[in-house]
């Protein structure tokens, strides 16, 4: 029942201070739909909150928690924008080369997925967050609620994993 209750004054705050909120958000991270999307963000770890304790300073807190959901938004977006490549200044030599180095690493990757998907979900979720999404392991073990040691122990299988496949598979 108290969750409950948090929930339709958390529900409550952001239809309050939604409009300052997403302005906030907007200014922060350089959009309006960015900064709809941190919002909405804000809003969904707050209603994932573990205790349901009441908030001193609501507003305060949900401008914390915006602020802090556009700093993990624009970290994220600067990750997906550094994998880009522009077209536009490439050569067609430049095309080309990549179109032989593209084949090669679809293809290695291709490999990588199939081994990925060998190992149990946590291990595959703790190497992908790392090595794909950039994530450290303090905070892969905060996502996935299990102890920095064991997302270590998680990467050190999926590497050994992947490396005894490719070699096995490498000399046949």
């Amino acid at each position: 029942m108290m969750v409950r209750a948090f929930n339709l004054w958390l529900a409550d705050l952001f239809r309050r201070h939604n409009r300052d909120a997403v302005q906030f958000a907007a200014r922060l991270v350089g959009d309006r739909d960015g900064g709809e999307e941190v919002v909405q963000n804000a809003w969904l770890r707050m209603s994932a909150r573990e205790n349901a304790a009441p908030i001193e300073h609501p507003k305060t807190y949900l401008f914390a928690a915006t602020r802090n959901a556009a700093i993990d938004f624009t970290l994220r977006r600067q990750r997906e924008w550094s994998r880009r490549v522009d077209f536009e200044t490439l050569t067609d030599a430049d095309l080309a080369d990549a179109t032989v180095v593209t084949y090669e690493h679809r293809r290695q990757l291709a490999r990588i997925a199939v081994y990925l998907n060998e190992l149990p979900q946590a291990c595959r979720e703790a190497f992908i967050m790392n090595k794909l999404e950039g994530y450290s392991h303090p905070e892969i073990a905060k996502r996935l609620g299990i102890s920095v040691s064991m997302v270590e122990k998680h990467m050190v299988r999926a590497l050994l994993h992947c490396r005894s496949l490719m070699l096995t598979n490498d000399q046949s």
